[in-house]
């Protein structure tokens, strides 16, 4: 990974794990679902920083946008997912009762709480936030290089 691409990742990496915690912190503290459901990992991953990269990548002139784009948001995803399992590791010690960790009870395995539904759940929204942002971002990129075109030949 050059710099440049680590410079894009350090900040959305930050806010990730900071909307990470404070949904746990807003969570634990019995705040209303609907209000713990504005800190959210997944709008982060689908939607919000794919369209950042591409938004990055469109006003910048990297080589193979399109490729840029799909590493970016795998690796964003993948290291996001990656902060969130140890939160369904907790809600199963701890017990915590939230819609979100329903599949977590006390009475459930150790191996369908600690792997199955952890890494099934990444699992998932890793090959959605792949393809949702990567075509979004995608879409935004091309857009973006119609704006950007004159500019960047004279």
């Amino acid at each position: 990974m050059n710099s440049g691409e680590k410079d894009v990742l350090k900040w959305p990496l930050v806010v990730a794990a900071i909307v990470i915690v404070a949904r746990v912190i807003v969570e634990r503290a019995g705040a209303p679902e609907n209000v713990s459901n504005l800190f959210s990992a997944v709008a982060l991953h689908l939607l919000i920083v794919p369209l950042y990269f591409a938004i990055r990548i469109g006003s910048s002139s990297m080589p193979r946008p399109y490729l840029m784009q799909l590493k970016l948001v795998t690796l964003f995803v993948v290291l996001t997912r990656a902060m969130v399992i140890p939160v369904y590791w907790l809600a199963h010690i701890l017990g915590w009762q939230q819609q979100r960790f329903a599949g977590l009870a006390p009475d459930v395995s150790p191996f369908t709480a600690y792997i199955v539904n952890p890494f099934g759940t990444a699992g998932f929204w890793i090959v959605a936030s792949i393809v949702v942002g990567t075509l979004l971002g995608s879409v935004v990129i091309a857009l973006m290089s119609r704006v950007y075109a004159p500019e960047r030949q004279s």
